[in-house]
């Protein structure tokens, strides 16, 4: 009533307000609708990349599991297997070339080798037995391109610079010619197979029909590299202190005295001192103490010390790093390649060294070497223990149970670990107790003898120990009881009979500095320990170890095919006690080119082919005299392995389908992709996966 009693004006006005606030309503309402719809389009949108990212990382990480299944039935596959110690298993390679991985998809002959390189997912896998196909099918993973435009190209493929770069003077990825990047394995409801066309009808390869086991639901493709025949930069390497060098890499025995310069980088240029020092001051800063700030580090003679220090402690395993803080800052272990790589730019090295570069290597140090494959041997002797074998010990306890000797007055008898007198034999090893240091000597020269086997103790310990007094050590037999002598460097040795050394003896006088060192003792009055040849002296190499750690890092495969690798390891070894001056580079690669080649021949199967390596090289200094020729066994036994595949695989998954219109293999359509570096460690002998690290890559 009062609305018709105002002016036809008023009524305007009212209106027009009424309108208005309808019309912001209208305006509100409209907005909210939009948000509401453009939340709920962006929600969809990320919850369908974050379910396809979901989806290609479960098809990541079961295309990983099915690779390493793969492994390991190659593994079984090429051996014979037996049980021990009641359920243990051993598999024991059939012959030598199964020590390693089988090889496929590699440049063959007359191309650019990859020496890095053990497989790839390739079409008609040629693998040989008893390696396991890829169930590649043919759609290449570069060449091929997706509908939806999605290819991996060769850089990519090369992101972690384990191929050697078609170009050396840039920091491109792109690999040399002779790589061909890995063909898609496709994955169906029903696993991986291989597929050679899309099909029709209910089983077609794009049909989503529910009982439909042939749909494809992504596919994956991978390569698959050797990490355990690169140096492990966690351990490899040593600084150049100012003004005096290190002098202490001669003595080999662990990769940490590995010679970087020996690594190629562009043309006839070679790893820097100045990158070598930067990179270990990051990685030790807390440990070493260098001096300056990143990149710039300075190691004085107390910084080498202390590297040195750190990296001989034989019980050390390297697989973490120290905790020791200084200056509130902590050593640093490389937990991903991403992160060698990043540093490599940051401290402007070349990145032609990461082809001979990893970041995880494991092994457990056990011998491979075995008279029977059923013998219960679990771990190597700690050469460190002689230290335990002087006159009158303070701890007979310990010298008994590791050496089975008991000290009478001025001699030691030999009585083992569990006899009640003296011994006439060397007791057969058994599982318990563990075995002596005798048994060991005995059992790894095909059960040699108890006079030649004390004979040979004896020696090797007068050649560790620092006194001049023989070491004479009685058995059980005729009357009066037999007795062997070790060799100490004197004209006119005590006591009497102990034999003279024969002239030009090398006589240590010092702790073992790896166990290529037992080479020096004598085992006839005339003739010592052959570790230059292939021999029965050759399996001592592999049941004895300066470092004692149970599983390490740092160990690098005998079988590797990166030649620089191996040169790194030898260059600055000293082939003789008396020389300061150690393998030079050019006759370091020489000699190493030679050893790849006959691991490539015939594989070596255990530390004890070293022997066998020994005499590959005929360049000097390694063919002058029995001392030079055993440098590469003094230089490689300790740092090496055989039982560990320690791989880096590569993989690339990719969720999606295939369209109602495909006609071909290539028409996949990529919805998701995740792409995976797995670091894993298979102990060749048991079968056991070691360790493992998985290394999401981000591009």
């Amino acid at each position: 009533m009062i609305y018709l009693l105002l002016r036809p004006s008023a009524r305007t006005r009212e209106n027009a307000v009424a309108l208005l606030i309808v019309l912001a309503f209208v305006v509100l309402l409209a907005g909210l609708t939009v948000a509401y719809l453009s939340r709920t389009g962006t929600d969809r949108q990320i919850a369908h990349t974050s379910f396809n990212d979901a989806k290609s990382d479960q098809l990541a990480r079961s295309a990983l599991d099915v690779i390493v299944g793969d492994l390991k039935e190659e593994l079984v596959d090429g051996s014979t297997s037996f049980t021990y110690a009641g359920s243990s298993i051993s598999y024991v390679p059939s012959s030598n070339g199964n020590v390693i991985p089988m090889r496929s998809g590699a440049p063959g002959a007359g191309e650019t080798p990859i020496p890095n390189l053990v497989r790839r997912s390739i079409r008609s896998d040629p693998i040989p037995p008893p390696g396991i196909g890829s169930r590649a099918s043919s759609v290449n993973s570069a060449a091929d391109v997706s509908s939806n435009g999605r290819s991996i190209s060769l850089a990519r493929w090369n992101a972690h610079y384990l191929v050697p770069k078609i170009n050396t003077s840039n920091d491109a990825s792109d690999p040399v010619t002779s790589f061909a990047a890995p063909d898609w394995v496709l994955v169906s409801r029903n696993g991986p197979a291989v597929q050679a066309n899309i099909g029709s009808g209910t089983t077609a390869l794009n049909n989503p029909l529910g009982t439909n086991t042939n749909y494809i639901i992504g596919r994956y493709a991978y390569a698959m590299y050797d990490e355990s025949g690169l140096l492990d930069i966690n351990v490899a390497g040593f600084p150049s202190p100012t003004p005096t060098p290190i002098t202490n890499q001669g003595r080999k025995g662990i990769v940490a005295f590995a010679d970087l310069t020996a690594l190629p980088t562009t043309g006839s240029s070679f790893v820097s001192n100045t990158a070598i020092n930067r990179m270990i001051g990051w990685r030790n800063y807390a440990t070493v103490q260098p001096s300056g700030t990143f990149p710039s580090f300075t190691f004085t003679s107390a910084a080498t010390s202390n590297f040195i220090t750190y990296f001989l402690d034989t019980n050390r395993d390297f697989r973490t790093a120290a905790t020791t803080v200084n200056g509130n800052r902590t050593d640093q272990n490389f937990i991903s390649r991403a992160q060698l790589i990043k540093l490599r730019a940051d401290i402007s090295a070349s990145v032609n060294m990461l082809q001979y570069l990893g970041t995880f290597s494991r092994e457990q140090n056990r011998p491979t070497w075995r008279l029977s494959p059923t013998d219960p041997l679990t771990a190597r002797f700690a050469i460190g223990k002689l230290a335990e074998v002087v006159p009158n010990p303070s701890d007979a306890r310990a010298v008994r149970n590791d050496f089975g000797l008991k000290w009478n007055s001025d001699h030691w008898e030999y009585w083992g670990v569990a006899g009640t007198a003296e011994q006439s034999t060397i007791p057969a090893i058994t599982a318990s107790p563990a075995p002596d240091f005798f048994q060991l000597l005995s059992y790894g020269r095909s059960n040699a003898s108890i006079a030649e086997t004390l004979t040979i103790g004896a020696s090797i310990i007068d050649q560790y120990d620092a006194d001049n007094t023989t070491t004479v050590i009685e058995y059980a037999g005729s009357s009066p009881a037999p007795r062997a002598y070790g060799m100490e460097a004197l004209a006119s040795p005590t006591p009497s009979p102990a034999p003279s050394p024969p002239a030009g003896a090398v006589i240590l006088n010092r702790r073992f500095r790896n166990v290529g060192e037992l080479g020096y003792a004598y085992k006839t009055t005339t003739t010592t320990l052959d570790f230059k040849t292939s021999n029965t002296d050759a399996g001592l190499l592999d049941l004895f170890t300066y470092n004692t750690a149970t599983v390490r890092s740092g160990i690098v495969n005998l079988n590797t095919r990166n030649s620089s690798v191996i040169a790194a390891i030898i260059k600055g070894a000293l082939p003789t006690e008396t020389l300061t001056s150690g393998i030079t580079n050019a006759q370091a690669t020489s000699a190493a080119t030679s050893i790849v080649n006959a691991t490539t021949t015939q594989p070596a199967a255990g530390r004890s082919d070293v022997a066998r390596l020994a005499s590959a090289p005929t360049n000097s200094p390694f063919t002058t005299n029995e001392e030079n020729r055993e440098t590469i066994s003094r230089t490689l036994a300790e740092v090496g392995q055989t039982r560990t595949w320690g791989l880096l695989i590569d993989v690339v998954a990719q969720s999606g389908r295939y369209p109602p219109t495909a006609s071909t293999l290539s028409d996949f359509v990529v919805e998701g992709e995740k792409r995976y570096w797995l670091h894993v460690a298979i102990d060749r002998f048991t079968g056991e996966v070691i360790d493992q690290q998985l290394e999401e890559v981000f591009e």
